[in-house]
């Protein structure tokens, strides 16, 4: 049977699936999570907004939804961060997505960061200050870790939305880790739904647990076969093995031909999706008598 991933580097999901994998959870159960992360039941999702911003491109956050909140309208923003932010600081890329959030949507927002790993967000102030006078700026938003959060009190309540995340959240005292994750994967394993979207469910659940739990532990939870009907693990396994081919087509050229060179065709492949595409190139990088030859190859297959 075909793995489950891989067994090196790919096996565990770098950042930024855990910030997909968040995301699609959100839109997949917008009012749960809304309700849950504001601490009301008054709350309902109007529509999942879109957040690709072209401006910068770390304006890309997680997710806008236009709610109403207490009987108005506003937008929840819902920013999913697996470690602490080092490049940007987390006050300021959070001012800059409530600004842009502002500007764009012209509503209040709720503004909210969710670290997944338990040792993230430590330092986070949840606010950004600037204290010059007749130009103060103050921007608060709310700062969620989820190993502080009861995650007994989401298994209890099943919250359909909330209930993959909760393996990264604090377990009942006196029980181990290993214990925790059973009992959530038993529980996410009972929520009503069709059949259809449950190894959907479960596998955004393995993708979450894998911030921080050894990933063969949970491979004995769930079966593989369940899991392998996944499209969220088939989308994953598919760019584990897009990167892979890339990697070695690059190596190859770069072993062959001058460096500096390759580095100029590296943006054309890196456009490349199809798999058997890049495994295509990769056999012809290896046979081509100059990268002239392969530049005309690359261009005659459409790239």
């Amino acid at each position: 049977m075909k793995e489950i991933l891989s067994e090196s580097d790919a096996a565990r999901a770098p950042s930024r699936q855990f910030d997909t994998v968040s995301k699609q959870i959100v839109r997949a159960n917008p009012d749960e999570c809304l309700q849950f992360y504001l601490g009301t039941p008054d709350v309902q999702a109007i529509s999942v907004l879109e957040t690709e911003q072209p401006i910068v491109k770390w304006y890309r956050a997680d997710s806008f939804i236009h709610a109403n909140v207490h009987g108005e309208e506003a937008v929840v923003h819902l920013e999913f961060q697996t470690q602490d932010s080092r490049q940007i600081p987390m006050p300021y890329r959070m001012t800059g997505y409530v600004g842009l959030g502002i500007r764009t949507f012209e509503m209040p927002i709720y503004s909210h960061v969710i670290y997944l790993h338990p040792n993230a967000g430590l330092n986070d102030p949840g606010e950004y200050v600037q204290r010059m006078p007749g130009y103060e700026i103050i921007i608060k938003y709310k700062v969620i870790r989820l190993c502080e959060l009861e995650g007994q009190a989401v298994l209890d309540a099943k919250v359909r939305g909330i209930i993959p995340f909760a393996p990264l959240m604090k377990p009942p005292q006196g029980m181990n880790s290993k214990e925790w994750l059973q009992q959530c994967i038993e529980v996410a394993e009972t929520i009503p739904m069709d059949a259809a979207d449950k190894p959907d469910y479960l596998a955004s659940m393995v993708i979450l647990c894998d911030v921080i739990f050894d990933f063969q532990d949970i491979r004995k939870i769930i079966p593989e076969e369940i899991l392998m009907k996944s499209s969220v693990i088939q989308h994953f396994t598919q760019q584990g093995e897009r990167k892979n081919a890339l990697e070695s087509l690059l190596d190859v050229l770069e072993v062959r031909f001058q460096r500096s060179d390759v580095e100029t065709l590296k943006p054309t492949l890196e456009s490349i999706e199809e798999i058997q595409h890049l495994r295509k190139l990769l056999r012809e990088a290896v046979q081509v008598p100059n990268l002239d030859e392969f530049r005309r190859i690359l261009a005659s297959n459409g790239s």
